[in-house]
């Protein structure tokens, strides 16, 4: 749907570059995608690279003045401390917190799928690099017939897959990561994240290697949890040597 605007764009400064971005998902809402974003965004910056982010559907928004604004958005934003317009970091804003395609109809709102691509682009000719969020899960339907993988797949960055490290994740990872690979998405690695204080059983032990081992997928690393996490105090350098697998992966 929107496949046919990203492939004629032309991107100045990433067409030579091997690695352009990520886009990132969840195996589920609510797993801290947000701050994995950010903190990854952050430790490219820190690396000199110019870097963009993006939420391209956003849904839970607040009111300022007559627009509608999504707290995860400045959240990205505010992390790298970037000035691009809200309107091209996240172009679909919803104002009730559900899947998309629900949230626009309870709403009456429109999501545009040319205004998703257009943000998209210019992004891309504006930054080396863009580290894209997704929102909740792969299957997670925009619009009819047109769901989040669907997006991932036109936007053609590789996909980190950010899950929780309890007991469960390993059927979560392994049933998304079924989902990218039947849709043809080329997948960067799986992040294990502390955004909350689980306490560490054996499951939290052994599900790194569980995960490696039986869903085929390059590891990529685990967050220690920070409580009261905030734009300013991202703890930068737990997400380096994420940032930095990126970079030589892909």
């Amino acid at each position: 749907m929107i496949r046919r605007e990203i492939r004629e764009a032309r991107i100045p400064n990433a067409e030579a570059a091997q690695f352009r971005g990520v886009f990132i998902t969840g195996t589920d809402t609510g797993v801290g995608k947000t701050v994995v974003a950010a903190g990854i965004a952050r430790a490219l910056k820190s690396r000199g690279l110019n870097v963009g982010v993006m939420k391209p559907v956003a849904t839970g928004a607040i009111r300022q003045g007559k627009r509608l604004v999504n707290p995860d958005v400045l959240f990205l934003r505010d992390a790298i401390g970037l000035r691009d317009p809200l309107g091209l970091i996240n172009p679909v804003c919803l104002m009730y917190p559900l899947a998309p395609a629900v949230a626009a109809r309870l709403g009456r709102q429109r999501i545009d799928l040319a205004r998703i691509a257009a943000a998209f682009v210019k992004l891309r000719r504006m930054h080396d690099v863009l580290v894209v969020e997704g929102i909740g899960g792969l299957l997670v339907p925009i619009k009819s017939g047109y769901f989040v993988v669907d997006m991932a797949r036109e936007f053609g960055l590789p996909l980190l897959v950010v899950a929780r490290p309890t007991l469960g994740t390993i059927n979560h990872v392994a049933l998304t990561l079924e989902c990218a690979r039947s849709r043809g998405l080329d997948i960067a690695g799986v992040v294990l994240n502390y955004h909350a204080d689980f306490p560490r059983g054996l499951a939290e032990k052994t599900n790194r290697k569980t995960i490696e081992e039986y869903c085929g997928a390059r590891f990529l690393g685990e967050t220690v949890f920070y409580e009261g996490v905030s734009p300013e105090n991202i703890p930068t350098a737990q997400f380096v040597h994420i940032a930095d697998a990126l970079c030589r992966g892909i």
